[in-house]
């Protein structure tokens, strides 16, 4: 996915939210942003919105003098997640269709994103998808593969999320055993770690591998050997969140055996997918010709 003129904002957003989290007043957000504006004159257009928001929040991390300004929100996103795992257990338990809701829960839990809306609602997400399913559904494919595959990838987006991923990923071990569950290689916004993985419980159902970087989503170019093996040899890929969308879609690293499971937080992403602006969808990436 290529960028818009209505990413810009989005990168400045982002930034905003790293500088309040960080406890930086009015004054010196206004600094700390103009000291941005070269740097995102200078973007490569050609790139994804996720691989320019990373390198902008590079440089607001500079800029900061932290290399983890989220930390302590990512805890407190934990510890908020943590709360809602019996009853969600519980409904996916009795549901008509336990993996489909497990997919779904796993869905709300990407409503936790403070790089995007800090303001985010969880027991609104999660009654929002549990009562209208998804935009789009992919899932008759993803039971397919799943049902005849032997190894699983998920890629995981934030923290927080990750619990809600730790239910999905117990259901899934029900088909395949093999899996495994890919965080980022380091700290930027909330994205879930291997630290937030281990955490979550998620080394007891999955094998936990990284990004190998901290940049947003996963980009091709940056994956290590190990992680584009771990991908090219597996029967199913499901990639959570809206960087993971971008950096991805249409490539012949995702293939035709990924899906992409999110909520369309921005118009640009809404509009690619087809779908209203905070809609979810679970969708399976078609690899663009030129790949």
């Amino acid at each position: 996915m290529q960028v818009t003129a209505d990413c810009i904002p989005c990168y400045l957003q982002q930034a905003i939210s790293a500088c309040r989290v960080a406890g930086l007043d009015d004054t010196g957000q206004q600094q700390l942003l103009t000291g941005l504006l070269p740097l995102i004159a200078g973007l490569d257009i050609s790139r994804t919105p996720a691989e320019n928001s990373a390198l902008v929040l590079f440089e607001t991390y500079r800029l900061l003098g932290q290399s983890d300004p989220f930390k302590e929100a990512k805890a407190a996103s934990n510890r908020l997640a943590r709360t809602f795992l019996p009853s969600l257990e519980k409904i996916i338990e009795f549901s008509d269709d336990p993996l489909m809701t497990a997919l779904k829960v796993a869905v709300a839990g990407n409503v936790i994103d403070m790089g995007i809306n800090p303001n985010f609602d969880v027991n609104a997400s999660i009654q929002q998808v549990l009562d209208g399913g998804f935009a789009r559904c992919d899932s008759e494919p993803l039971r397919d593969l799943l049902q005849n595959g032997r190894r699983l990838v998920v890629i995981g987006d934030n923290s927080g999320e990750i619990l809600f991923d730790y239910l999905l990923l117990a259901r899934l071990r029900q088909y395949i055993e093999d899996l495994y569950y890919v965080v980022k290689g380091g700290p930027i916004l909330n994205d879930a770690t291997r630290q937030d993985a281990e955490e979550a419980g998620i080394d007891l159902l999955a094998e936990v591998v990284t990004t190998g970087s901290n940049y947003l989503g996963v980009v091709p170019e940056l994956c290590g050997e190990a992680l584009q093996s771990l991908l090219q040899s597996a029967d199913l890929v499901i990639a959570k969140g809206q960087a993971n969308y971008e950096t991805l879609e249409g490539t012949s690293l995702a293939g035709e055996r990924t899906f992409f499971m999110l909520r369309a937080k921005c118009a640009c992403v809404a509009s690619r997918l087809g779908v209203e602006l905070g809609s979810s969808v679970l969708v399976r990436n078609q690899v663009r010709e030129q790949q």
